[in-house]
């Protein structure tokens, strides 16, 4: 193997009291359980020790060499758990100030030796088996959905996640979605022929992109699979009865026991309002929520052809909330001409009015 320096030695050479020729496997484990994430492996349900290597490699960033750790410990589970090959043994001896180039060098030959596919090329719903080859994942956990207030202020609610009884976000980005995000107008948890990419957790923050949680939904005849991406809760993806999935899924789209008048609200106006026609002025819903300034008027954002925000308020005047999302879906139904509406420039340089201002139109106060 060819390296751009000569700082690397064999195992044999620079790390034969970690794994002595004679011991091999089980002087690692001796001397690395402790290092080595057993309780993730355990949390993740296990899975054929090719899917664990798998994994692991495919969270390891080859640029920075941000989980070289984890990668080398990888390996050494790998030998405890039963695969051996003579580049897996020198990854198991690695060192996390080894370059990024060598360690590099040593996974894409243990891979090779292990006839272990390279990441990214195993199809969504699928799973690594023993002794190579690509299976069918099982569709053996289950899923729980909750809708529930978050911890920060201002009436934020989010959707969490449970996985066989643990709860996902969390251990993810931090937060779960917002219900606006994923459950209305649309639930876009439902499995449908074509896999889909969907967020499932923002940063604690409470801004998706801060810090992002996604998961890739795949239908597969009786099973629904799911497959994790960027900031990742668990080391594989996880699979369901689809039925189950079907039942658990249309059951929190329908639980609205959660929502304050506010919320309700809301949730009427992003289903009913006729998005076609506010197309027809380029004109998309942004956000709907009570004005944090007058708790008595509830608020539509909409975008103007990503140019401006427009802002128009109904009262509540002690009405339900059907009641006044009808008012609102009504209102919008008309040119926004006909609006009393407030708006600012999202782009600074814009100082005229909208060109779909009508007389009533103000500058939005700060």
């Amino acid at each position: 193997m060819a390296h751009g320096h000569n700082s690397r030695q064999p195992i044999s050479a620079r790390a034969t009291s970690r794994v002595p020729a004679e011991s091999g496997r089980e002087t690692v484990v001796r001397s690395l359980r402790g290092l080595w994430m057993m309780a993730r492996v355990s949390e993740d349900g296990g899975g054929s020790a090719e899917q664990r290597l798998y994994d692991l490699v495919a969270l390891w960033d080859a640029e920075t060499g941000r989980g070289s750790e984890d990668l080398i410990q990888a390996a050494c589970q790998a030998l405890v758990d039963g695969l051996d090959s003579p580049t897996l043994r020198e990854l198991a001896g690695a060192s996390v100030n080894d370059s990024s180039w060598d360690i590099r060098e040593l996974v894409t030959t243990s891979l090779q030796e292990l006839k272990i596919p390279t990441p990214g090329t195993v199809p969504p719903g699928s799973a690594l088996v023993p002794g190579g080859g690509v299976a069918r994942r099982a569709g053996v956990d289950s899923l729980r959905l909750e809708v529930s207030p978050t911890p920060r202020a201002g009436g934020d609610f989010h959707v969490q996640v449970y996985v066989n009884g643990t709860e996902m976000t969390a251990a993810g980005a931090g937060l779960g979605m917002d219900p606006y995000r994923i459950l209305v107008p649309t639930n876009r948890l439902v499995a449908v022929s074509e896999p889909r990419t969907v967020p499932i957790a923002r940063c604690d923050c409470g801004v998706y992109g801060c810090g992002s949680t996604d998961v890739t939904i795949t239908r597969d005849g009786d099973r629904v699979h799911w497959d994790w991406s960027l900031e990742v809760p668990m080391m594989r993806g996880v699979s369901f009865a689809a039925a189950e999935y079907d039942a658990e899924v249309a059951r929190v789209a329908a639980d609205h026991s959660w929502e304050t008048p506010e919320r309700s609200a809301g949730r009427h106006v992003l289903t009913d309002v006729d998005r076609e026609r506010l197309l027809t002025y380029n004109l998309r819903p942004s956000w709907v929520a009570n004005d944090y300034r007058d708790q008595e008027l509830f608020r539509v954002a909409l975008q103007f052809n990503g140019d401006y925000q427009v802002f128009v308020d109904t009262p509540w005047r002690g009405r339900s909330p059907e009641e006044l999302a009808g008012e609102v879906c009504a209102t919008l139904a008309h040119p926004p001409r006909t609006w009393h509406a407030t708006w600012h420039a999202i782009i600074p340089s814009l100082t005229t009015l909208p060109e779909i201002a009508g007389p009533s139109w103000r500058p939005e106060r700060p």
